[in-house]
């Protein structure tokens, strides 16, 4: 099977071929500018690896949260390409795959700007799977209730954006690791979307949405 997938969902932009289990990926961290960028991405990778557009049997995006103006990107455009082939279409959280590029238990933060982060918990057993705790949430960093764990990763921009914040959580019982510069990236998109095509979960790309989480805001923003 050969998958394309994609993330816009925060100032990196990324795209991935996954074929026999090979992946590889472009990326690069951008702040703005994806949908200049996306395509001639994905036409570099593809005349790269001596791939074209029809043999890609599923198309993946990194669904968000994040940017919104990203998001909607990323999966116009993974919609688009999946309708003029008639192929299907998996939405990946982008928490998700930040998460599983570690191993254990991940706290996924995005900085989501008005001094909030997108939040979520996974445990992460080193398969290629997320196992989500609990629900994905948008919140300030002192918000976030964290189970009393020996050791919690967190990964992402909120991670930069508010290092201070999640360190002072920290106690005795509950290590908290920070790691920095991390980024959603399109080859975990590939891969997690390889594991849910596999348990049956593939979508009409006529239904391909972004995960807002802060809908109260993206709906201001669409009525504008």
């Amino acid at each position: 099977m050969n998958i394309l997938a994609l993330d816009s969902s925060t100032e990196a932009c990324s795209v991935a071929l996954l074929s026999e289990q090979d992946v590889v990926e472009k990326f690069e961290v951008i702040g703005r500018g994806h949908a200049e960028h996306l395509l001639p991405m994905i036409n570099s990778l593809l005349i790269e690896n001596a791939v074209n557009l029809d043999e890609i049997d599923l198309f993946a995006y990194g669904a968000g949260p994040g940017s919104f103006t990203g998001l909607r990107i990323g999966a116009a455009m993974m919609q688009g390409l999946a309708l003029a082939r008639d192929r299907k279409l998996l939405a990946i959280s982008s928490l998700a795959a930040l998460a599983v590029r570690q191993k254990g238990l991940v706290l996924s933060v995005i900085d989501a700007r008005m001094e909030q982060v997108y939040h979520a918990l996974y445990h992460i057993d080193g398969d290629v799977q997320a196992e989500l705790i609990g629900e994905t949430g948008v919140s300030s960093p002192g918000a976030i209730s964290l189970p009393g764990e020996e050791k919690i990763i967190v990964s992402g921009t909120g991670w930069d954006r508010y290092k201070d914040e999640f360190s002072q959580m920290q106690t005795s019982e509950c290590e908290i690791v920070g790691i920095d510069n991390e980024f959603p990236h399109a080859a975990d998109i590939a891969r997690l979307a390889m594991f849910e095509s596999e348990q049956g979960s593939a979508t009409d790309p006529a239904e391909a949405l972004p995960h807002y989480v802060r809908n109260k805001v993206a709906r201001k923003m669409s009525e504008q």
